[in-house]
């Protein structure tokens, strides 16, 4: 094809979206458009240039024919600035040289990549950890370093340092580590309710993997992977918490579904009176208008019976040692005695969410409570 050196030139004089369109379609043969618009990939850079080599136009400047590579895999350009604009308004405000150069939300919607791609990009080329360090610096500098930057990192956290720095008080600092937590609330306030609740979801399915033995074997081996779970399960006899996070997950669900009524769970638990016997149950979870409840069952402090045999001591640290009929038999007690209190009752075992995972459990908790409202 000869090439019309005079559409170059008016494009060279004007650059303009119009000349440069009409250089695109007149005399570039390999060509892609727009993903959203479909109209050419054009950007302020955007130019040509005839080559040397071949005597052929070629796009210069961001064009369809711009990639990255991410692990060996090519991602080319596809959105032209109008429409990457429209989605993030604020790559106007960006050094629009440096933009692409990182791994960004901007820059996964332009190149098209893959959320699961960026992700495993991210962490191996940004996160500081004891195995890349000593990949870069050798072990012995590299062990240095990581030990420097976690003494560093763990006095950047502490109320000291916000202090000294920004004149913090000790409310700013408490405040400030609130915002920070992992919770269904925090995430609704930073991403919208839909995306939210999905992050809150993944990070509880993600945190219920991480308890399972099938985690520390797959983590460690077998071998040190069965000392850490054992060591893992000894210390979770002695937690100050008298309530697990995955079943602290289930319940913060439920209680942004039913927002208008008065739900009792975690710190805030319920509790009713055996005059009879003189003694206060505790309920896990319980919604006041529904008279529904939930009691969480933790596989080793009630004794699984799926698990255990009924002379078999779970809780082994425990001074009482009961046995895993005496557990059962205190937890009869406690469940027909709420029975008598309340409308509803439903017994959630831990091995159930892990095997069937939070979505099937919430699920079926919220058909059983649409069968009483």
């Amino acid at each position: 094809m000869t090439i019309n050196k005079e559409f170059i030139q008016n494009f060279n004089k004007s650059k303009s979206l119009e000349s440069y369109r009409e250089v695109y379609s007149s005399l570039i043969i390999e060509k892609h458009e727009c993903r959203i618009c479909d109209d050419v990939i054009y950007y302020y850079d955007s130019t040509f240039k005839i080559s040397q080599k071949t005597k052929k136009l070629e796009p210069l400047g961001k064009s369809f024919k711009s990639k990255k590579t991410v692990d060996g895999n090519d991602y080319y350009l596809t959105v032209c600035e109008k429409c990457l604009t429209n989605k993030f308004p604020v790559y106007a405000k960006k050094n629009k040289t440096r933009v692409f150069n990182g791994m960004n939300e901007i820059t996964k919607f332009a190149f098209n990549i893959p959320e699961d791609v960026a992700s495993k990009w991210i962490n191996k080329n940004y996160s500081i950890t004891e195995k890349t360090l000593i990949e870069k610096y050798g072990e012995l500098k590299g062990k240095e370093r990581w030990k420097s930057y976690c003494e560093k990192q763990s006095y950047s956290n502490t109320f000291e340092f916000k202090k000294e720095k920004w004149g913090w008080t000790k409310e700013q600092f408490k405040e400030y580590n609130k915002s920070r937590s992992v919770t269904l609330e925090n995430l609704i306030k930073r991403h919208g309710f839909e995306k939210g609740e999905k992050i809150w979801r993944d990070y509880c399915e993600r945190q219920r993997y991480t308890i399972t033995k099938d985690y520390f074997l797959e983590k460690y081996g077998e071998k040190i992977g069965l000392e850490k779970y054992d060591n893992f399960c000894n210390k979770r006899l002695f937690s100050t918490s008298s309530y697990s996070n995955i079943s602290q997950s289930i319940f913060q669900i439920l209680q942004n579904k039913f927002k208008e009524l008065t739900l009792f769970f975690g710190e805030n638990e319920y509790y009713f009176k055996d005059k009879e016997n003189s003694r206060f149950y505790l309920l896990d979870f319980y919604i006041k208008e529904l008279s529904f409840g939930i009691e969480f069952q933790g596989d080793l402090w009630h004794a699984n019976p799926n698990k255990y045999k009924e002379n078999d001591v779970p809780i082994k640290f425990d001074k009482k040692q009961l046995t895993a009929k005496e557990i059962w038999e205190r937890d009869r007690l406690k469940q027909e005695f709420l029975k008598t209190k309340i409308k509803k009752l439903i017994i959630i075992w831990e091995s159930d969410i892990v095997k069937r995972g939070l979505d099937s459990i919430v699920e079926e908790i919220l058909n059983e409570i649409n069968l009483i409202k």
